[in-house]
């Protein structure tokens, strides 16, 4: 029979760092204990609910379904206490101290020199520290209260997490030089069809909204060819075909391999916002972190940023 007394917080904590890691040295330097602390913990834990939650192998471990089933319950425990301290920490001292600031690939090369620079000025206080990463790892880091918020798409499909719009980018179509559509500023997504479309492999968010403008596949279907923007454009260089890219990289771009063309109005964008936890305590400090990140974009003349979403 399972114990009817509440687990500790270390035993939670325990749990959810192994399930996370799927390996007790990991998890126990993730945590900064012993990993003889670790598995203590962890063996408490299954004897208070009287039954195994995490099977052991000589390289691995691997969550029990009873782990499983309890593993969202274990989570919102720890993460709701950690935001407890996360309260009492920053009282009196908002937006200073160390951020988890994590954002995707496709915005990071152009966006986070701008953030870097600014926030010394804006918010001496504050020390960020970013990881560049996809949607859909940055979405776990979150959950897993690895990042305190993210830079990223917000038309996606957030999970658990909640989200400041901060404001739309436009997204144009590279091609290569000499191409037809060179110049163009009437180009309707539709006419995608009838082109080589590169994409970014999965688990690329801009891959996702790319595949949206198009309604059928023809002779020329999408094709997933690199996991970096900079490669597909290397790519269109060399005539293999058009890609859809954010305009805000078009500033990144120099050299005659390739021009650019334009979609007609209404301009297909990505919405751009700041994302974190709905448990989170900071919810009004990340609210004016997106306005001054908002405002370096607008400064910096990244296109959309001069509007507001609405």
């Amino acid at each position: 029979m399972s114990s009817t007394s509440p687990p500790s917080f270390s035993q939670l904590r325990a749990f959810v760092a192994l399930c996370d890691h799927q390996h007790f040295g990991e998890a126990a330097s993730a945590l900064g204990v012993s990993q003889p602390s670790l598995s203590q913990a962890i063996t408490a834990l299954e004897k208070r609910v009287d039954g195994e939650l995490v099977e052991r192998t000589t390289r691995r471990v691997l969550v029990t379904p009873l782990g499983q089933a309890l593993l969202p319950y274990a989570r919102e425990a720890v993460l709701a206490a950690e935001a407890f301290n996360e309260a009492v920490t920053n009282q009196g001292a908002a937006l200073a101290g160390t951020l988890r600031l994590g954002v995707i690939p496709t915005i990071a090369p152009y966006l986070v020199p701008l953030v870097l620079d600014g926030l010394g000025r804006e918010l001496p206080l504050l020390r960020p520290e970013l990881r560049e990463m996809v949607t859909g790892d940055l979405l776990d880091m979150l959950g897993q209260g690895r990042l305190d918020a993210a830079i990223m798409t917000i038309d996606v499909d957030l999970r658990r997490a909640t989200a400041i719009p901060m404001y739309d980018e436009p997204l144009a179509i590279l091609v290569p030089a000499g191409h037809p559509w060179a110049g163009r500023n009437d180009v309707v997504p539709t006419e995608l069809d009838e082109q080589r479309l590169l994409l970014l492999d999965e688990d690329n968010c801009l891959r996702d909204q790319t595949l949206a403008l198009c309604q059928r596949y023809g002779a020329n279907p999408p094709a997933a060819v690199a996991t970096t923007l900079s490669t597909v454009v290397r790519m269109v260089a060399h005539g293999v075909g058009v890609t859809v890219i954010p305009e805000g990289a078009l500033r990144l771009l120099s050299g005659e391999e390739y021009a650019v063309a334009h979609f007609a109005a209404p301009v297909p964008t990505r919405r751009i916002g700041l994302v974190h936890r709905r448990s989170s305590s900071r919810g009004a400090d990340f609210a004016r972190l997106a306005g001054v990140i908002t405002g370096l974009a607008r400064q910096a003349g990244l296109p959309g940023a001069d509007g507001v979403p609405a």
